[in-house]
Formats: C-alpha cells, sequence, structure tokens
C-alpha cells in the first residue's frame, strides 16, 4: 500500500513534468522532428533501408506534433507549411487554433 508522502510525490512529479511538456515540448518535439527528417532522408538516400523511410515519417510526424503544441499555447501557427497542412490537408478537428477568437496571423503581420 503506497503512503500518503509517496502518492505526493508521484503527483508532485506529473505536475512538473507536465510543465516541462508545455513549456519545452513544442520545441523539442520540432527540433528533434527536423533533424529526425534530415538524418532519415540522407540515411534512405544512401542505403535505402525501410527503417531510415520509418525514421523520416516519424520525424515528419513528431515535427507536426511540435507545431500542433505550439499553435495550442499561441493561437497561431509559427510556419506557412504547418498552416497549409492544419488547414488544408488535415480533418479541421484537428486544428489547434480552431474556434479562438484571435485571427490566425502570426503577430507581426496584424
Amino acid at each position: 500500500m503506497p503512503t500518503m508522502n509517496g502518492l505526493l510525490s508521484l503527483l508532485a512529479t506529473g505536475v512538473l513534468v507536465a510543465l516541462g511538456f508545455w513549456l519545452l515540448g513544442g520545441i523539442v518535439l520540432r527540433v528533434g522532428g527536423v533533424l529526425l527528417v534530415a538524418v532519415g532522408l540522407l540515411s534512405t538516400a544512401a542505403t535505402g533501408s525501410p527503417s531510415a523511410a520509418l525514421a523520416t515519417v516519424l520525424g515528419g510526424l513528431a515535427w507536426l506534433a511540435g507545431q500542433w503544441l505550439f499553435g495550442l499555447r499561441h493561437h497561431y501557427l509559427s510556419s506557412p507549411l504547418a498552416r497549409r497542412v492544419f488547414h488544408e490537408a488535415l480533418p479541421r478537428q484537428l486544428d489547434p487554433t480552431r474556434g479562438w477568437g484571435v485571427p490566425n496571423v502570426p503577430p507581426e503581420r496584424r
């Protein structure tokens, strides 16, 4: 049976992990995704390995998840490519800026 101190420390750890992901997750996912795409494309071109192609796809998904998290936090998407993907290629329900009272335009264009 876990003690009350153990449960509280588990809860505090969960809150800190969630806060860290909220603050740094978008950056880590976007940068890591771009690096994984670059490495995957170079490896695919050099070896033709299916696992390198899978790394490219996973890197693209990580980049897209980072863009989604950035859009959720800031109410606009930071990249023109991300705007195009979320507004034209994906279902409307996946757009993190949908339904906000702020227009989906970066601050420098307002």
